[in-house]
């Protein structure tokens, strides 16, 4: 079949939805950085608390933001084997409770026997806190309520408790936003990877020589075809080897042949060349879509001690790539186009 070839660099295949993938790890990277302009600390001060007292801040003038929330952030500061049971309090121009949380904070330590063996253990949960996102420009107190306070003897326990508050608006929970940025970052990266292992593998051919064949059914105008020649050989290979391509179609023409260069790169143990391995893909559009014939010639052959074939079909790129396109020449006396 008389046909006409035309090789062009083009970006009609790459895979946009691979870089979106990747984007949006980007984006999530992006608001990671914004949040932080966002954020601003208003007050950072120790108090300490009776029990069933309550200990007013001093008033915070509180103005609503487009991103983040007010947070407080309330540290208790115990002896080991005691536990408080604390409120953190929001309060109005007029004294009234707007918004609270409860925290039971506690540290405990102990010692511990196994099999001969002992150790000190120590555990705590001491820190609590309170986001609440701000509607309106308003003035606000924070304060701290000591409910309960003893220790794991079952004693109650007079002294003031000690914490530490810290008030910032315009935080962001970045908790999300980090495990966002590591989950779209992976998603991104196996779609880059993916994307040149897309379609399918039409051919596959494995042969411990230079001269692999393989036929299929691939192709189509807005199909791109992917050829990979992967070639393993021994210490006595030159520098590059040429990979002969030939391709036929459902009737056996020949309409494409062309040689490959293939540089190698080489395997040294101890200074002395040990083997050797090169790799080549080209990339095609076939039309029509019907029985192609794929057939390579490795040379020299004498080195080579494995050819791999492998053809994708419906593949997609990462970027821009030299597509060689094959179509039925529109004149029938036109001769078969070839490359040598």
């Amino acid at each position: 079949m008389p046909v006409t070839t035309q090789t062009q660099r083009t970006g009609r295949f790459v895979d946009l939805w691979s870089y979106i993938a990747l984007g949006t790890a980007g984006l999530v990277l992006l608001a990671f950085v914004v949040a932080q302009f966002f954020h601003k600390r208003l007050m950072s001060q120790t108090v300490y608390v009776e029990p069933e007292e309550s200990v007013q801040l001093e008033s915070i003038q509180l103005q609503p933001q487009l991103i983040g929330a007010l947070r407080i952030d309330v540290e208790a500061w115990l002896s080991t084997n005691q536990w408080v049971i604390y409120e953190i309090q929001i309060l109005d121009q007029n004294g009234q409770v707007i918004a609270s949380a409860m925290k039971e904070a506690w540290s405990e330590s102990g010692t511990w026997y196994e099999d001969g063996e002992s150790g000190t253990w120590y555990e705590s949960d001491l820190q609590g806190g309170l986001d609440v996102q701000a509607k309106k420009n308003e003035k606000i107190t924070v304060a701290i309520a000591v409910l309960d306070y003893g220790n794991t003897s079952g004693q109650e326990l007079e002294q003031p408790v000690g914490f530490k508050v810290r008030v910032e608006n315009g935080v962001v929970d970045t908790r999300y936003l980090g495990s966002g940025l590591i989950g779209s970052g992976i998603l991104g990266i196996m779609a880059i990877i993916a994307t040149p292992f897309s379609g399918k593998v039409a051919i596959a051919k494995t042969i411990q020589d230079s001269d692999p064949s393989g036929r299929a059914t691939v192709g189509g105008a807005d199909q791109l075809v992917r050829v990979k020649i992967n070639v393993k050989s021994d210490e006595t290979s030159p520098r590059q080897l040429n990979a002969r391509l030939v391709i036929n179609d459902a009737y056996g023409e020949q309409v494409y042949a062309r040689a490959l260069p293939m540089p190698l790169s080489f395997k040294e143990e101890d200074g002395k060349v040990e083997s050797a391995k090169g790799q080549v893909q080209c990339f095609f559009t076939l039309e029509p879509r019907s029985s192609y014939g794929f057939h390579v010639d490795v040379m020299p052959d004498a080195p080579v001690d494995q050819t791999t074939l492998t053809v994708r079909d419906r593949n997609r790129t990462l970027v821009p790539v030299e597509v060689v396109h094959i179509r039925p020449s529109p004149l029938s006396d036109y001769p078969q186009d070839k490359h040598p």
